[in-house]
C-alpha cells in the first residue's frame, strides 16, 4: 500500500514544522525572565499593598529577602519541571505558604503546620504555571521551598527553575495599580518649575547654604583629620584582592560617641586616582569587595566607608533629654540627635570630608566616588557640596520626591531618615542635588538606576528628569550629568554590567 509518510517531501514538511514549534518556543522561553513577579503587602491578608516585588529564589537565606514584621506576598511564575514524573515538594517557613502549580494546589500550610509535602506528575522541560503567597505574623521572617524527586535527595528549588513572563508582568502590575488607585494625571506638574538654579552662582549659593546647614557656625571641617591611622592592617575579607600594596585603617571620631572606620587600600601598581567608595544599608563595605577589587585592578587607590552605625562602626549609648538612654541602632533614632552646631545629618557626611583632607598627601591626581543604596545616596549629597570629587556614580541611591509619590510599584521605599529630612531639602532638593553634584569645570555625575531593582528606586521615572537636568547642566557651561539604567539584573546592587559602564564612563571623560 502507497504511503505519503514514506516520501522525502512529506519528511521534510515534518521536520520544518518541528523546527519551527521549537523555534517558536524558544523564542517564547526568552521572553521569559528568571524570578518569580508578585506584590508585597504591608499587611498579612494582602489587602495593603506597598510594592511590585521581584523574587529572584525561594531561599529567603541566599536573595534580598524582607525583614519586616507582619507582611504578606504574592507571586506568579512558571515552575520548569526537572524531569519525567512525581516531584513531593516542602516548605520550611514563618508563618505560612500556599503554593499552586499548574491549576492544582501543591502545599498549603495557610493555619496549619509550617512543613508540609505533595506531589504530582510532571513532564521534563515543560514549564507549568505556579502562584505562591506567603504572609509573616511576627517573629523571623523566613521562606524556604524545596523539592525531591526519585533517587534525588531533597534540595531548595534553584533560581534558574523558575521564570515569569511579560503577560504575568503586566496582570501583577495592573493588579498593583488598580489597588493603589493613584491618579497619574492629578501628580502631572512642571517638574522645571521646583528647580531653582540657573547659574553657577546659583549652585555656589545653594552649596553653600547646604554646608551652613550641616555644619552651622562651625562650618566645613576643612582642616579636621583622622584620630587614628593605622598602617599596613591585615583583613581576612579582603586577602583574594590583587594588586594590594597594603591597606590603612582610618578612624574619624564625633560627638555623641558616633565613628567611622575607613580603609584606605593602597594599589601596588598605581594610575595615581583615588576612588571612594560608599557601602549602603549592607553593613560592612567588604559586602562590596568586587566593587573595590575593580578599582584596585584598575590602578585606583580605594578608599571604602559604610554608612554611621553600621558595619564596623560604633553603635553608642546616647543620654536623650527626656527620653532616656538609648542604643543607637537606627539611622531613624539620628532624628533626636541635637549636635552643638547644625544637623545629625552631617554624620553622615563628616567622615569622607575628614578622609579627603587626609587623601591630600597622596596628591590624587582626581577622585571620584561611588556608592550604592545608601551609599547612593550619600555619593549625592556629598558630590553636590565638595567639588573635589570630579567623578560620581550613585547607584540606586535616591529619585526625587514626587516619583516616590507617584508610583511606589517602581519607585521603592520613601527611605530613611536621611532620605527625609524636609528643612535640607527646602534648600536643595534631589533635582538640585544632581546638578550641583554634576556642575564645575571637568566634573560628571553618571546615575545609575536599576530597572528592576528588588529594593527600591528602580523602574523608568527617570525619563520625567534625566533631559530637564541634563539641560541645564549645560546652560551651565561647565560639567555633565547623565544616567544609565541597568536592565541585566533585579538586584539592588551594582553589577558587572555597571562597573563596566562606570570604567568606560572614567576613560571618556
Amino acid at each position: 500500500m502507497f504511503s505519503h509518510k514514506n516520501q522525502p517531501g512529506f519528511k521534510m514538511i515534518i521536520l520544518l514544522v518541528i523546527f519551527l514549534a521549537n523555534s517558536l518556543i524558544a523564542q517564547n522561553n526568552r521572553s521569559f525572565q528568571q524570578g518569580l513577579v508578585g506584590i508585597l503587602y504591608d499587611d498579612t491578608n494582602m489587602t495593603r499593598p506597598v510594592s511590585i516585588w521581584y523574587l529572584e529564589g525561594v531561599d529567603s537565606d541566599s536573595i534580598l529577602w524582607q525583614t519586616r514584621n507582619d507582611f504578606s506576598g504574592r507571586w506568579l511564575g512558571y515552575l520548569k519541571a526537572p524531569v519525567d514524573g512525581q516531584i513531593h515538594f516542602y516548605a520550611e517557613v514563618d508563618n505560612e505558604i500556599k503554593l499552586v502549580i499548574d491549576g492544582v494546589e501543591i502545599l498549603n500550610t495557610w493555619n496549619e503546620a509550617s512543613k508540609s509535602t505533595s506531589k504530582d506528575t510532571f513532564t521534563a522541560g515543560k514549564y507549568y504555571p505556579l502562584l505562591l503567597q506567603y504572609r509573616q505574623i511576627s517573629g523571623r521572617s523566613y521562606m524556604k521551598l524545596f523539592w525531591q524527586w526519585q533517587n534525588q535527595e531533597k534540595r531548595i528549588i534553584p533560581a534558574g527553575a523558575l521564570f515569569f513572563s511579560p503577560d504575568q508582568k503586566e496582570e501583577i502590575e495592573d493588579n498593583f495599580k488598580s489597588m493603589v488607585n493613584i491618579d497619574l494625571a492629578a501628580l502631572e506638574f512642571n517638574i522645571a518649575s521646583i528647580i531653582e538654579i540657573h547659574t553657577m552662582q546659583d549652585v555656589l549659593a545653594k552649596r553653600k547654604a547646604v554646608i551652613e546647614w550641616l555644619w552651622g557656625k562651625d562650618g566645613y571641617p576643612g582642616n579636621k583629620m583622622p584620630s587614628e591611622i593605622d598602617e599596613g592592617i591585615n583583613d581576612s575579607d579582603f586577602v583574594s584582592l590583587t594588586n594590594l600594596k597594603r591597606i590603612d585603617r582610618l578612624t574619624v571620631d564625633m560627638e555623641f560617641g558616633l565613628n567611622s572606620i575607613a580603609y584606605h587600600f593602597i594599589p601596588q601598581q598605581a594610575n595615581g586616582e583615588l576612588a571612594v567608595y560608599h557601602q549602603g544599608h549592607d553593613g560592612k563595605f567588604s559586602v562590596g569587595i568586587r566593587t573595590i577589587h575593580a578599582f584596585l585592578k584598575n590602578g585606583y587607590g580605594v578608599i571604602a566607608f559604610s554608612m554611621p552605625l553600621l558595619g564596623m562602626n560604633r553603635r553608642p549609648v546616647i543620654n536623650f533629654e527626656r527620653f532616656g538612654k538609648m542604643i543607637l541602632h537606627s539611622h531613624n533614632q539620628m532624628a533626636y540627635i541635637q549636635p552643638s552646631q547644625g544637623n545629625p545629618i552631617k554624620y553622615f557626611l563628616e567622615p569622607v570630608a575628614v578622609i579627603l583632607n587626609y587623601a591630600g598627601q597622596f596628591k590624587y591626581k582626581r577622585i571620584v566616588m561611588v556608592g550604592i543604596s545608601g551609599g547612593g545616596w550619600t555619593t549625592t549629597l556629598y558630590a553636590a557640596i565638595d567639588p573635589r570629587i570630579v567623578s560620581s556614580f550613585p547607584t540606586a541611591g535616591s529619585l526625587p520626591n514626587y516619583l516616590r509619590s507617584r508610583d511606589i510599584s517602581h519607585s521603592g521605599t520613601i527611605g530613611d531618615y536621611e532620605q527625609q529630612v524636609p528643612d535640607l531639602y527646602r534648600i536643595a532638593n534631589y533635582l538640585e542635588l544632581y546638578i550641583m553634584g554634576a556642575a564645575g569645570d571637568g566634573r560628571r555625575q553618571l546615575q545609575i538606576l536599576n530597572e528592576f531593582d528588588a529594593c527600591c528606586f528602580g523602574g523608568t521615572g527617570y525619563k520625567t528628569y534625566e533631559d530637564i537636568v541634563k539641560r541645564i547642566v549645560q546652560n551651565l557651561g561647565s560639567g555633565s550629568f547623565d544616567i544609565f539604567l541597568d536592565s541585566t539584573h533585579r538586584l539592588h546592587h551594582i553589577s558587572p554590567q555597571a562597573l563596566d559602564v562606570i570604567f568606560e564612563d572614567l576613560k571618556k571623560y
